[in-house]
């Protein structure tokens, strides 16, 4: 039995990758989740080789005890779980800008934590197109691409910004830039695992807006998945989910690069994501973090 392990499981993308990936005859599947109720319940609408376990990426400690309680090899880990806040700065129980904690350090330490079993195994990672400053999609919608100064002063929430929503736009993009990069980066330094990223492009509907005001919230479920098949760049999680299946069991995937909707190559991608030094900088920086 392959065992696959997915964050953020219960909802948008990462639900549709649990029912997508549900269906291998073959594979026992683990929806590593916040809320274990939820984790639950999904599990047991999917049948019975699906189990939950809980995991809460903004906390180290928990992510550790996971780790240190995890026993067997992976055929893949899906670090699906992400947040965006357009509302007041939030920290972690470790006093990191929450933002950051979630999207990019948390899945590292998981990542990090989990790589003795992920030998001739596949680390996927779901990107953003947001990431990149030239993104004319992103750039619609208010995203101005990732503003990278150091991990530390991320940590600290240190923005640019105008105000709340703009900073929490900018974290929610730079944690996209970094957590991209450090994938191009692993695959660099640990060849013996494959580390992919997928864009799923634009998903109106999902919960990734879920902390901003009520009227952006109302459009963004109500409106906008009304047009997405005619909104450049917008995909579905059913879509999106079924291509990052087809990237993540083709052998012929390569490590380091970035998968789009269509499970081909994606053209949307900064330079800065492929760029060894920056990689290798953003990477050093948080795995001291982490240390």
């Amino acid at each position: 039995m392959k065992t696959i392990l997915i964050t953020g499981a219960t909802r948008g993308l990462g639900l549709a990758f649990a029912r997508e990936l549900s269906k291998l005859q073959d594979a026992k599947i683990v929806l590593a989740v916040r809320d274990l109720r939820a984790g639950q319940s999904v599990a047991a609408s999917l049948g019975p080789h699906v189990q939950a376990m809980q995991l809460d990426l903004a906390s180290r400690a928990s992510i550790q005890a996971f780790v240190e309680g995890w026993s067997e090899p992976l055929f893949a880990l899906i670090n699906n779980a992400g947040l965006q806040f357009t509302g007041p700065i939030q920290f972690s129980p470790d006093n990191v800008e929450m933002t950051l904690a979630v999207n990019h350090l948390g899945p590292l330490q998981l990542t990090m934590g989990l790589l003795p079993w992920l030998k001739d195994g596949v680390v996927l990672g779901v990107g953003s197109g947001t990431h990149n400053p030239d993104d004319r999609i992103a750039k619609i919608f208010g995203f101005r691409g990732g503003r990278f100064s150091s991990i530390a002063a991320l940590a600290r929430g240190d923005m640019d910004a105008a105000n709340d929503q703009k900073a929490g736009m900018d974290r929610y993009a730079t944690s996209k830039l970094l957590f991209m990069a450090t994938a191009a980066e692993m695959a660099r330094r640990h060849p013996e695992t494959r580390f992919l990223t997928l864009d799923p492009g634009l998903m109106p509907g999902t919960g990734l807006v879920r902390t901003a005001p009520a009227p952006v919230q109302w459009v963004w479920r109500r409106v906008l998945p009304i047009f997405t098949r005619v909104i450049p760049g917008a995909s579905t999680p059913a879509n999106s989910a079924a291509a990052g299946c087809r990237v993540l069991m083709d052998e012929a995937s390569q490590s380091g690069q970035v998968y789009d909707y269509s499970a081909k190559g994606s053209s949307d991608v900064w330079d800065k994501v492929f760029d060894p030094a920056f990689g290798k900088d953003v990477l050093d920086q948080s795995l001291k973090a982490l240390a």
